[in-house]
């Protein structure tokens, strides 16, 4: 009786030194260890394939699930392939949270306000929502929307909860950044409707805008200013050009860009020369239907004092196509901005 008892004594206090409990598993590694099925070695670690319906809770409080080494409060591994099941849903997924009754919340994060204490959601999964489709949302103060998304459309709202297109912002919006696009890269500009919904002008080619620059155009020299226009379309044409001396010039020409019949043509309007004088604008001489020459008549004093004629002369030689002769005496460098009209 009394060897009985000192092996008893022994075992509870080997129990409380090492403060672990094992179910189903023999070789507990954590404070609290349960082997879903009964799979993990007497001895050593089980292997990923073994933890994975395994539940610990470590001395440090932390829960893991599919994984007897959580590194946060919950800690959720998931070492199966997803399967559909029903509408859609997922089995073997990481975390599943479900409730089963129709159209109560799934998901809900709740803060206390007021004098009266009562609670109300911040955060939460909700499919008794915006008609019953449901929604996603997320605010900083009980009953606010930052941050909502339609669970059956999709659409997402920013300051409302009634997202109506596929991004709904109800407030100002603000881009820090903006990529130019190079080259002959076609943009269409976008325009806004009384709602405040985005739009294309007229139809899906009214208002595309394309610009190029050609640098180190020396004179006498023939380059392409533009290529790849796209065909059968009307265009507005603006072409720049200056010195390094704040001398520009700026002239404009409407472009038919037609490939039946070599149906394509361009043709002088106006223009401007910031000179001295009053003789700002140009005079354009149409050499044929695809050949416009601009002489700019106001002087354009150079850094040295003498005179830099800006002169030039577009032709098509092809449709899609603009080229530009250096008539003056100094390199050049020269931008067109194309902007389509039908």
């Amino acid at each position: 009786m009394k060897k009985t008892f000192i092996t008893l004594c022994l075992i509870s206090v080997s129990s409380l030194a090492y403060s672990q409990v094992g179910i189903n598993t023999p070789n507990p590694q954590g404070a609290l260890h349960v082997d879903g099925a009964k799979d993990n070695p007497d001895t050593g670690a089980p292997t990923a394939t073994q933890q994975a319906n395994d539940f610990t809770v470590t001395s440090t409080g932390k829960v893991g699930i599919g994984n007897i080494n959580p590194s946060s409060n919950l800690h959720i591994v998931n070492n199966g392939t997803a399967t559909g099941i029903g509408g859609g849903e997922a089995t073997n997924t990481g975390l599943l949270i479900e409730n089963p009754t129709t159209n109560n919340s799934i998901l809900s994060i709740l803060r206390t306000t007021g004098v009266t204490g009562v609670k109300q959601a911040v955060m939460g999964i909700n499919p008794n929502f915006n008609g019953n489709n449901g929604t996603f949302i997320i605010s900083r103060v009980p009953g606010g929307s930052d941050f909502a998304m339609d669970l059956t459309t999709g659409n997402i709202g920013v300051a409302t909860n009634i997202p109506t297109n596929t991004l709904d912002v109800a407030g100002s919006t603000r881009v820090r950044t903006l990529d130019v696009a190079a080259g002959a890269t076609i943009i269409t500009p976008v325009y806004s409707n009384t709602d405040g919904v985005l739009n294309k002008a007229v139809n899906n080619t009214y208002g595309t805008v394309l610009n190029n620059t050609i640098t180190n155009v020396a004179s006498g020299a023939t380059v392409d200013l533009m290529t790849n226009i796209p065909l059968e379309g009307s265009y507005k044409a603006i072409v720049m050009t200056g010195n390094s001396c704040g001398r520009r010039v700026i002239a404009e020409y409407y472009v038919t860009n037609i490939a039946t019949n070599n149906a394509f043509s361009i043709k002088g309007i106006d223009g401007l020369l910031n000179t001295d004088t009053t003789s700002k604008g140009p005079t354009f001489t149409e050499v044929n239907r695809n050949t416009t020459t601009v002489v700019w008549n106001g002087t354009v004093p150079t850094c040295g004092g003498s005179p830099t004629p800006f002169n030039y002369t577009l032709t098509m030689p092809v449709a899609g196509t603009i080229s530009i002769t250096n008539n003056g005496t100094s390199t050049l460098n020269y931008t067109i901005i194309l902007t389509r009209l039908i």
